[in-house]
């Protein structure tokens, strides 16, 4: 179960771009796609664009080709059915609550990664601005990321949910989900 969290923010605040711009390597990624899931798989850079009435956010990311976003208020991206049905990558930035400088750290860890706290830790890294947590729970492998500037109003996350036919490629969507530029307004 993945937790989607809706920003509740004023229409007038605008998305902070303080943070620099990251390189998206969709090379560096589609080299962690374990042969066997080479031609499920590729990745190249993508914009993932989210609407909700007049504010718009897009979120360039190394996604899967051919992966299709059914609804612009959501960043989210969804394969075919040869990748597992809830198979998905979804992109969003969020304030938990009121859009002010926080503890983002506290945030992320309520918003996303506590649902993970009886799954099977297979990465979990964590610094100062970031956590990226990649854990299984039955037969689905989930990669949660999340990023912040203390400073910002908002932080992001990257949350992909993997199925048994790609669940090898977490590696991948890890290093997709670390290089995520996010520009517009919110």
């Amino acid at each position: 179960m993945v937790v989607i969290a809706l920003a509740a923010c004023s229409k007038s605040s605008k998305q902070e771009s303080s943070s620099p711009a990251v390189t998206i390597d969709a090379a560096a990624v589609n080299a962690l796609v374990p042969a066997e899931l080479k031609a499920k798989l590729v990745f190249d850079q993508t914009d993932v664009v989210e609407e909700r009435g007049k504010d718009k956010l897009t979120f360039t990311v190394a996604a899967p080709k051919g992966w299709k976003q059914d609804s612009k208020m959501f960043a989210e991206l969804k394969g075919g059915n040869d990748v597992g049905f809830m198979t998905s990558m979804h992109l969003a930035s969020d304030c938990d609550g009121t859009c002010e400088p926080k503890d983002w750290a506290k945030s992320a860890n309520k918003v996303l990664f506590d649902q993970f706290k009886d799954a099977g830790v297979v990465k979990n890294e964590q610094t100062p601005t970031s956590r990226l947590l990649i854990a299984t729970r039955d037969k689905t492998t989930f990669v949660e990321y999340a990023w912040w500037n203390n400073d910002e109003r908002h932080y992001h996350f990257c949350s992909v949910t993997l199925e048994e036919p790609v669940a090898a490629a977490a590696p991948a969507f890890a290093k997709a989900c670390q290089a995520v530029n996010v520009a517009g307004e919110h």
